[in-house]
């Protein structure tokens, strides 16, 4: 798929520096759906973290070479990691998958790890002078500062330690209304606006609950239009089911 031109600028300070990326990339990338899930059209877009999606695509102007770009689940960082992976021609790497890799066989390349705090401190270490040595970038995404992975390599604590962090937030609620709208629009469904509103407000704030909910909704509604009334009987039958407890408790989703 060809690329959209950019059209226009929009100009980001952080830490007193200027970014300059085009308004095409003011985009968080979130996997609403299966099939190509960390393709670029599905990108949500999202002025809040249009300073980090910038920031993160343009790793000249980091400060360091190394970047951790940490979340709960559901914020993105995984969908980022194969957006970043893919526009500097890197390599994507699991946890599991730095085990017992052999550097020598790739060219430099910028490496994306995924999971980082699953990953052996041995595997971090050589990637880490692997990368050093060839000059690229290496970004490691996760849940959890480096302080709370109980490094036992000081070499390797000093390192994490150093690097940059970028911090994603839980989406907002404007964020789960767009999302929630566009998850609506791929089964061709039309809700109410008072029906998404009432839903948000109720639901727990993650895309993964996002995704459960409106598959739940779609299997609820039984041909009943999707309105305030049918959100309410909705959230009704699940607290006469579940009690109190959240009706859509977070996923493994990242």
């Amino acid at each position: 798929m060809d690329r959209p031109r950019n059209i226009c600028q929009a100009v980001i300070v952080i830490d007193s520096r200027q970014f300059y990326i085009s308004h095409m990339s003011l985009q968080l990338p979130l996997d609403l759906e299966s099939g190509d899930r960390y393709s670029r059209d599905r990108f949500i877009v999202t002025t809040e973290l249009a300073a980090t999606m910038g920031l993160l695509l343009h790793p000249d102007q980091w400060l360091s070479p190394h970047l951790i770009l940490m979340g709960p689940p559901g914020s993105g960082k995984t969908h980022l990691g194969h957006i970043f992976a893919a526009q500097t021609r890197g390599l994507f790497l699991t946890a599991a998958e730095t085990h017992d890799l052999d550097l020598s066989a790739f060219q430099p390349v910028p490496y994306v790890v995924d999971d980082a705090e699953q990953a052996s401190e041995e595997a971090l270490f050589h990637l880490f002078n692997h990368v050093q040595k060839s000059g690229q970038q290496l970004v490691l995404l996760t849940e959890n500062q480096p302080i709370a992975w109980d490094i036992e390599l000081p070499d390797l604590a000093s390192r994490l330690n150093a690097m940059r962090i970028i911090t994603l937030p839980e989406p907002d609620e404007d964020l789960l209304i767009a999302i929630l709208n566009k998850l609506f629009a791929q089964r061709a469904i039309s809700p109410s606006p008072d029906f998404i509103d009432y839903i948000v407000r109720r639901m727990d704030r993650s895309v993964s609950a996002a995704q459960k909910i409106v598959t739940e909704l779609e299997h609820y509604a039984n041909g009943r239009a999707f309105n305030r009334a049918l959100a309410k009987s909705f959230f009704d039958h699940e607290t006469d089911m579940f009690g109190d407890e959240p009706v859509t408790p977070f996923d493994n989703l990242r």
